[in-house]
């Protein structure tokens, strides 16, 4: 992650399932879980980015090679959402996920996003590491 504090992923998949847990001895216990089905990004460390340098942190989809690629989450681990800014200029690509797949939408995918930390206040002291609220 190099020293930034956010992680970003698009989530494909809201579940949920009732867990059974029997136990020797003990009555069968049942626990809802919730879970997310997410694609992660990964941060273009070459693109220098931030409020020191006037840009954006710029983001692409980590290839489906990469074994972290897809993975569950915990919906109580998501901080907010973010507004992701297509970088049209770059074009799109198939090079991320390689043939059919339910990760995406019709097209290709975008090859990069910009990451909009100025959406509103409370995204933008994050960014800026003031702490969240006002």
């Amino acid at each position: 992650r190099s020293g930034h504090p956010f992680m970003y992923r698009r989530i494909l998949g809201i579940y949920h399932v009732e867990v059974r847990y029997n136990k020797r001895g003990q009555p069968p216990t049942s626990h809802r879980m919730e879970f997310l089905w997410v694609r992660n990004y990964c941060r273009d460390t070459t693109f220098k980015a931030g409020l020191q340098h006037r840009r954006f942190h710029r983001i692409s989809f980590a290839p489906n090679s990469d074994s972290d690629a897809f993975t569950f989450l915990d919906p109580d681990e998501v901080i907010r959402a973010v507004h992701l800014i297509p970088a049209f200029s770059h074009g799109r690509t198939s090079d991320w996920c390689q043939g059919p797949t339910m990760a995406r939408t019709g097209e290709d995918d975008w090859r990069y996003f910009y990451v909009n930390f100025f959406v509103d206040r409370d995204m933008y002291m994050r960014y800026a590491g003031d702490g969240i609220g006002h």
